[in-house]
């Protein structure tokens, strides 16, 4: 689960560059078809049972709720800075624990302050002064994605208890890939020939999008979640803005400040306190 935040945390790079050669509807159905191709080649070594009809609808289900989420925050994107995209991405770290509660859940007393410290951590991380100065339509639109992002959490850990992982990723991946072609053909201009110039201009993006953070990552959540509770597995996913920013510092030069150092810790200890088991107090008589 380390490695899909840090796989998801490098792709905002290639998310916000690929807006240079395609529209976000565009954009997400060429790299979650060819995400989802990949793995269909890996049926013959990894997959496991061919899924039932209930397996089918659960992996459709959660292609529709990765559209809303993957869709919402792609446009957020174009019109925001990506710290504050990252930040308000992973207000889905309460919203998770928010809904398994409604939902009749019980949870462990710590997870909510734990959720708290890495909330912080991540604005201390993500987010300059002044940043939050003004809210614009893009952060809307982001924070809009979260509420998706902390469905399809709850969603996969519930699916990955009954089907097979490996197929359930192939089914949401297509669903996501055909709903936002959809999106393309009403939303934006599609000429074949731009898309074959984007494709040649933006290989890199779409390889990386593609590749890296549709067919590996993804996958390494669903198989991940098998173990690990939802609530848990999102405080460990907002890492990615840790391997974000990380990034940022190692590819494009920019500056590791004090500020940023004890938002790291923060979310380091959030992300422990969610996962330790406190021992009962032993009372005597």
């Amino acid at each position: 689960m380390i490695l899909t935040a840090a796989l998801w945390g490098f792709a905002f790079v290639a998310q916000k560059t690929g807006m240079d050669y395609f529209g976000p509807f565009m954009f997400s159905a060429i790299r979650f078809v060819i995400g989802a191709t990949c793995l269909v080649l890996l049926l013959r070594w990894f997959g496991g049972d061919k899924l039932n009809r209930n397996g089918v609808l659960m992996g459709a289900t959660m292609g529709v709720v990765l559209t809303f989420g993957a869709m919402l925050q792609q446009i957020g994107i174009v019109e925001t800075s990506a710290g504050k995209s990252g930040f308000i991405t992973a207000i889905y770290i309460l919203l998770v624990p928010v809904f398994l509660a409604f939902a009749g859940k019980r949870l462990s007393l710590q997870i909510w302050p734990a959720a708290f410290l890495v909330l912080f951590g991540l604005y201390l991380l993500s987010i300059k002064k002044g940043d939050f100065g003004s809210v614009n339509r893009g952060d809307v639109w982001v924070l809009s994605s979260a509420i998706f992002w902390a469905i399809h959490i709850i969603l996969i850990e519930k699916a990955v208890k009954k089907h097979d992982p490996l197929r359930l990723s192939i089914i949401q991946f297509y669903v996501c890939a055909m709903l936002s072609l959809l999106g393309a053909v009403v939303f934006e201009d599609v000429v074949l020939e731009n898309i074959v110039q984007g494709l040649k201009s933006g290989y890199l993006e779409i390889a990386y999008a593609s590749i890296a953070s549709v067919a590996i990552a993804y996958t390494l959540q669903v198989f991940a979640q098998r173990s690990v509770p939802s609530h848990q597995a999102a405080l460990i996913l907002s890492l990615e803005a840790v391997f974000a920013v990380i990034g940022g510092i190692w590819l494009l030069g920019e500056e590791l400040t004090s500020r940023m150092l004890w938002g790291f810790a923060m979310m380091f200890v959030g992300i422990v306190l969610a996962q330790w088991r406190f021992k009962p107090v032993e009372t005597r008589v």
